[in-house]
């Protein structure tokens, strides 16, 4: 939608005087009539008749072009209504360490209970182009931002524990992946939802660095720290392929990863059972259901520039008629 509007539009009265010129033109009370006498001998030619519509063509193309000037003065303009932005965009960046396979979250483990839930959260968000990337010792992309639903919930049932090369706890690697997916896009608000359940130690980034960088941005981190505080069993890759089972009390940084969501607007929570990160999970999307920011009219001065070039063109045609087509008898 767009609307017209005027800055001066007190201005537009001018307009009346092209209007009043053309009255005064038309009244027979003001307009003078000119007479050149010709002789009536019959050796010189009879006077032709020239048509008078080029010279109303001139006339009309002045007052076309005053109009335009008068418009122009006025500060003619119009408003549009920018066309909302595609919906929030959402990274999801899961935590694929070893210590994720630890069994004290019900049905299996961390990460089963983490995939199946995440899945079902991607299924509600109609409205959020969803991505996916795993984190383990580096970042990995499984599905960019999208609507495709299915593409998110078959990147999760595939995803796996971090092999013996390939394990360990990459935050701020991953974040900085996570941004960098998410810089350029044309979403109104752009989130990253951090599901971990570890402290950071791979990774040439530090977790608040990459926060800091988020913030910059305007990308908002939800941070989601998933461990009851028990020693719990779980399994480390090993060289030889076999994995270790490991029974161990797995230490998570919380007060990182608050500051790191504090830093970007974001929230943090901490969950020790499926139930918890369920709940967890419904609040961010609860949080997401807000309506996106009305877009304010953003006036457009392009039609000022063509009213400029339309009033010049006519100007040149009102020029072209009286002094090449119609031109005045001299003097």
């Amino acid at each position: 939608m767009s609307a017209i509007r005027f800055s001066h539009p007190w201005l537009l009265l001018l307009a009346l005087v092209p209007l009043a010129l053309v009255f005064l033109s038309r009244s027979p009370l003001l307009r003078r009539r000119h007479g050149l006498a010709l002789s009536s001998y019959d050796w010189i030619p009879a006077a032709g008749r020239s048509s008078a519509y080029p010279l109303r063509l001139a006339s009309l193309s002045r007052f076309a072009a005053l109009v335009c000037l008068v418009l122009i003065a006025a500060g003619i303009r119009i408003d549009r209504v920018v066309a909302a932005k595609p919906p929030e965009a959402l990274i999801i960046l899961l935590d694929v360490s070893s210590s994720m396979t630890a069994e004290d979250f019900s049905p299996t483990n961390r990460l089963e209970a983490a995939k199946e839930l995440l899945s079902e959260f991607a299924v509600t968000r109609t409205n959020t182009d969803l991505g996916l990337i795993l984190m383990a010792a580096s970042p990995r992309l499984m599905v960019p931002a999208t609507l495709e639903r299915d593409a998110i919930g078959q990147a999760l049932s595939r995803a796996v524990a971090a092999g013996f090369e390939e394990d360990g706890t990459a935050i701020g690697s991953g974040i900085a992946s996570a941004v960098n997916r998410l810089r350029n896009g044309p979403w109104y608000r752009r989130r990253i939802l951090l599901v971990t359940d570890g402290v950071n130690n791979r990774g040439a980034l530090a977790p608040m660095d990459a926060a800091r960088i988020a913030a910059a941005m305007g990308i908002t981190i939800d941070t989601i720290g998933i461990g009851s505080d028990t020693i719990s069993r779980y399994w480390i890759p090993s060289a030889s392929g076999a994995p270790i089972e490991v029974k161990a009390r797995i230490q998570i940084d919380d007060k990182a990863l608050e500051s790191v969501s504090r830093i970007t607007g974001g929230s943090y929570r901490h969950v020790a059972n499926s139930t918890e990160l369920r709940h967890a999970l419904e609040l961010l999307a609860a949080d997401s259901r807000e309506n996106p920011p009305t877009a304010a009219p953003q006036p457009d001065y392009a039609g000022i520039r063509w009213l400029m070039v339309f009033a010049v063109f006519l100007i040149g045609v009102e020029f072209l008629l009286t002094r090449f087509v119609f031109p005045e008898l001299p003097g």
